[in-house]
Parts: structure tokens; sequence; C-alpha cells
């Protein structure tokens, strides 16, 4: 009886949810992608990269500043989060390779573009960026996931038990975490009830349960060095109160690719983009400059 409740507590991802959003859809080949072009048409792209629980609303703090700058801004909803479609399938780096390639595409985006990526967003821009050198210009990663020596938890570790816990008891945890961590780094009560809302969405807990088995902790020490090889500019931003992606992985990434721009942001923990969102745009700006 537990788990029907469960399930019908769960909202689809419905056309009606869907005319809330702002922005346009895409049809790709997994499903469909919710996307929003921001800024002068005319001005040099960049793509931006959320990462695993929260949607293209992560950015809020973000567009004023680029846009302004005059940047071309290109916003998405990966598959299995906000306004997007939750298609049955594995979450792995070849997925959000395909969804970016796929979509890119669609929007006839030409190469040169700059990329930026943020928490698990960061990993797959950085995989993306030493696939498609050919493609971008310079490459922004924010508290980026694959530097991590650490061990995923149990329930994504084990299959079926772990796939079980989430379906029943993955939002209310997500939830909790989200509350607690947002009060312990000053998010705003807004953004923290966005965040919540994305867990009582049909099949958010199954994207995330297997972006945490086939992405969030894959080591990217290759890629990173891949990366310098093929001489892509980097800059990696962290928060030194991040325990999320802790600092430990900036001293990791200098020893890795000794030509990445790193910038370190004081007291900032893993909501830097919205608790530190000044310091973030100012170093996303100055690096992109011309």
């Amino acid at each position: 009886m537990f788990v029907v409740v469960v399930w019908f507590l769960r909202r689809p991802m419905s056309a009606r949810v869907r005319r809330a959003a702002s922005g346009q859809f895409v049809q790709l080949s997994k499903g469909t992608v919710h996307y929003q072009w921001h800024g002068p048409e005319n001005g040099p792209v960049l793509v931006m990269v959320h990462g695993l629980t929260t949607p293209s609303f992560v950015w809020r703090d973000q567009l004023s500043a680029l846009t302004g700058a005059g940047h071309r801004v290109l916003t998405f909803d990966h598959f299995g989060r906000g306004f997007s479609d939750r298609p049955f399938a594995s979450y792995d780096m070849d997925f959000y390779v395909q969804e970016i390639d796929e979509l890119l595409e669609k929007l006839a985006v030409p190469a040169g573009f700059n990329l930026l990526g943020y928490s698990m967003g960061g990993g797959i821009a950085a995989h993306y960026g030493a696939l498609r050198r050919d493609r971008i210009n310079r490459l922004i990663l924010l508290a980026p996931a694959g530097l991590l020596k650490s061990e995923p938890n149990w329930v994504a570790r084990w299959p079926v038990i772990g796939d079980l816990a989430m379906f029943l008891f993955g939002g209310i945890s997500l939830r909790r975490g989200c509350k607690r961590a947002g009060a312990r780094e000053g998010v705003d009560a807004d953004m923290i009830a966005l965040q919540c809302r994305e867990t009582r969405f049909a099949g958010f807990g199954a994207a995330v349960l297997s972006s945490l088995r086939h992405v969030i902790y894959i080591d990217q020490t290759a890629t990173h060095r891949t990366l310098m090889d093929r001489d892509v500019p980097v800059l990696a931003v962290f928060g030194t109160a991040d325990d999320v992606i802790p600092i430990d992985c900036a001293m990791r990434l200098r020893g890795i690719n000794r030509s990445a721009q790193i910038v370190e942001i004081d007291g900032a923990g893993h909501s830097l983009v919205t608790t530190h969102a000044k310091q973030v745009n100012r170093a996303v700006l100055a690096f992109l400059l011309p």
C-alpha cells in the first residue's frame, strides 16, 4: 500500500505543468528538452550545463550579469529534471554528450561557443570539452564533479535495493538535505522551495540515482589531462567551504592541468552560484573577456 501511495504522490511532467515554463521545447531522440535563450542575438554564445538535482533555474543569479555583458546564453534542463522528459535510460556520460550534441544541432549553434558547467554539469562539460575541442572556445567549471576521491553511498552502490530505497524515500531524503544545506549556506527560501519542488516529479529520483552511479564519482584525471594537451582554456572556480566538492579538488586539478586558471572563493559552499553570485560572475566575465 505504501508503494502505491508513493507512486500516486509523484507528479508527471505533463503539458499542463509545462504551461508554466518560460522558454521553448525541442524534440530530441530520447524525448523533449526544455531550453531558453537569453541576451542579445549577436553576442558570443555561452552554453550553461546545470548539475545533479537543480535544473536551469539555478542560473537565476548569473543571467543578468552575463547577458548585460553582451553574451548570448543558452540554458536548458537535463533529461529527468525541470520541464524536460524523464526517459528510462542509463544517465551516463555518453547519454549527456548525446543530449548536448542533439540540442546544439537542433538549435543550429555553430562551433566556437563557450561552455560552462556547474557541479555534475562541470564534469559533463569537461568531458564534452575534451571530446569536442573543435567546437568549444573556452571552458568554465564551477565546483566540478570528476575530481572526488570518495565513494558513493550504499544507495548508489547497490542495485535493486538502492533503486527501491530511492523510489520510496529518495524524495524525502533529498528535500531534507536541500533544506539543511540551504540553511547552512544561506540560500534564500525561494531557491530552496524550487529545489524541493523538483523532487516531487516522477522520474526525478531515477535520473538522479543513475547519474550518481555513472557520472558523479568517475575519475576524470585523463579528461583534464586531455584538456591541457589540447590547449583548452579552462577556468575552475571552487568554494573553500564546499562539503560536496571540497577544496582539495582544486589542489588536485592544479596537479593535473597546470594551465587551468583556478579561482577559490573564500567561505563559499556548494551553492556558490547563489550565495556568492557576484564573485562567481566576476571571475566568469573576466575569463570570457576577448
